[in-house]
């Protein structure tokens, strides 16, 4: 019994990959969401013109789909270029595969999968790599964080209490709210199953104390430009940890520009993405843009691993915390350079797998 049309194109639409699909004549009976992501191109305006006429300059790659057609073979073709209306051209990775009823083609299925995706999976699979050997640095240094933790919040308490009252009383209340927080994750970054404690957290109001704790190290005031999306929804997440993530990634953008530099941070909501081979129809994306010089080249490869830094008098452990929280989290943190600006994109998945 043959699949109805119209249940059949249900299930590609729910397919996260790019799917077209053209009738014995070429001609474009269905394209999924993804298909219309990727060829900027929408179903409404295309549907029922040919191929040719939807990518005229695409020549091989409708070469190939009617030799599909015609042979009732799949053929599949990697690395095609297409060259797209708007003047983009994509590279993809092509599947060709004949829907045969009776014998007979009736259509031809097209996949389409961005070619750059699987260097993205390549690079993330990578960062995740990372994720172990940075938490084995980590533990072997908590246990070093402690004592000195310990007599900082013991200080931070005399002179409160020698400051009876004054206004800067403040400022000790932050060392010791600090040094808590501080101590309750290197307890979890020491503990043999790392155990989280997930709670409803809202990313901005997370950004928000993040911002008031680097300001206050600060002597001079920051210029934050914020780019938020107001209908961004809670995350399942450790609060703790995700505080410590975002202070070293924006304490990183800190440290890298002038008293004349500036800070975004950008928050969008992300549909269908894939996250460390794992596919989330809703994630979280925050991005900490600074003007700063940069990454030095010589580093920018290895910028997550554990003691690798820019600035003599870094240690080279914060980006590497931060990777190894978000990932823990079933996230990633991406690096990249555009427009003179350096862009540190943090993606969240809504739920995470606690793994």
């Amino acid at each position: 019994m043959s699949l109805p049309l119209e249940r059949a194109h249900q299930l590609i639409e729910n397919i996260y990959t790019a799917v077209l699909v053209f009738d014995k004549d070429l001609r474009l009976t269905h394209i999924n969401t993804a298909g219309e992501n990727l060829l900027s191109l929408s179903q409404r305006k295309i549907s029922g013109q040919h191929l040719v006429d939807i990518l005229p300059a695409a020549g091989n790659f409708a070469e190939t789909v009617e030799r599909s057609l015609l042979s009732k073979q799949p053929y599949m073709e990697w690395g095609m270029n297409l060259d797209l209306p708007n003047a983009r051209s994509v590279i993809v990775d092509c599947t060709m595969t004949p829907w045969l009823v009776n014998d007979q083609c009736k259509e031809v299925i097209v996949e389409m999968v961005d070619a750059h995706s699987y260097a993205k999976v390549l690079r993330e699979e990578n960062l995740t790599n990372l994720h172990e050997a940075a938490r084995k640095s980590l533990q072997g240094m908590a246990h070093e964080i402690k004592n000195p933790l310990g007599g900082l919040r013991g200080a931070a308490q005399l002179l409160e209490q020698e400051l009876k009252g004054n206004e800067l009383v403040e400022y000790t209340q932050i060392i010791i709210n600090e040094a808590d927080r501080l101590r309750n994750l290197v307890d979890k970054m020491i503990s043999p199953n790392g155990k989280q404690y997930p709670v409803d957290a809202n990313i901005h109001e997370v950004l928000e104390y993040v911002l008031n704790l680097v300001d206050a190290e600060e002597s001079d005031s920051l210029n934050v430009v914020r780019d938020y999306d107001p209908s961004l929804p809670v995350i399942k997440a450790d609060r703790e940890q995700l505080i410590q993530a975002f202070l070293n990634v924006i304490r990183n953008a800190v440290q890298a520009i002038d008293e004349d530099g500036q800070i975004t941070l950008r928050s969008r909501i992300i549909r269908r993405t894939t996250i460390r081979q794992h596919y989330y129809k809703i994630a979280v994306q925050v991005e900490v843009i600074d003007n700063g010089p940069g990454v030095p080249e010589e580093i920018e490869g290895g910028i997550f691993y554990p003691m690798v830094t820019g600035r003599a008098e870094g240690t080279g452990l914060g980006l590497s915390i931060a990777q190894s929280l978000i990932q823990s989290h079933g996230g990633i943190i991406e690096y990249e350079r555009v427009d003179d600006r350096t862009v540190f994109r943090i993606l969240l998945p809504i739920e995470y797998r606690n793994d």
